[in-house]
Formats: structure tokens, sequence, C-alpha cells
């Protein structure tokens, strides 16, 4: 082979590994930077993870509170259950004695009438 062959060879493998150099760099650099995405990926993937938890914990107290809410009305519609039974035996009380009222008032009338006619 001639010497201008050779050096031509040579030049084109210098070339080749001045490229393939030029290449590694290049994907090294892309994966560095890849790398570096992929940890801010992370990162902010763990602060939405907090965030979740965060809001998991407020549903939870929001649970709470409307179950010591439900307790409440149910206390409170018990109460009231009562009270409209007392309210009942009131009333049933209250029409017993008009009645008692009513008939004493009729005897002590008829009574009077017939102490009036003597």
């Amino acid at each position: 082979m001639s010497e201008q062959k050779l050096n031509q060879i040579e030049q084109m493998l210098s070339d080749l590994i001045h490229s393939v150099g030029t290449l590694k760099v290049f994907f090294e650099e892309e994966k560095e930077e890849n790398q570096r995405r992929f940890e801010q990926i992370d990162k902010r993937f763990e602060q939405i993870d907090k965030r979740f938890e965060q809001i998991d914990r407020r549903f939870e107290q929001i649970d709470k509170r409307f179950e010591q809410i439900d307790r409440r009305f149910e206390h409170v519609d018990n109460r009231f259950d009562e009270m409209l039974a007392e309210l009942r035996v009131n009333k049933v009380e209250h029409d017993y004695m008009a009645t008692r009222l009513f008939r004493a008032e009729m005897e002590l009338d008829n009574l009077k009438e017939q102490l009036a006619k003597k």
C-alpha cells in the first residue's frame, strides 16, 4: 500500500475515533442530564406523595368530625323522641284532668240546682 493510502486510512481512523469520542461525551452529557431530570421528577413525586398524605390526614380529620356531628344528631334525635313521648303523656294527663274538671263542674252545677230547689 502506498504511503498516501496509509495516511488517508490513518486520518479516517483518527476522524472516526474523534467522532466516537465526541459522541461518547455527548451521550454521557445526555445521560447526566436525564439522570438530573429523573432526580427532579423523583423529588416532585415525593412532594406529591407528601401532599396526598396531608390530604389523606385531612380527610381523616373531616371523617372524625362528621362522626362527631352524626353522634350529636343522634343524641338530639333521641332527646327529641323522649320529649315527644313526654309531651304525649302530658297531653293524655291534661285531657284526663280536663275531663275530670268538666265532670266535677257538671256535678257541682247539679248539686247547686238541687240545693236551690230545696
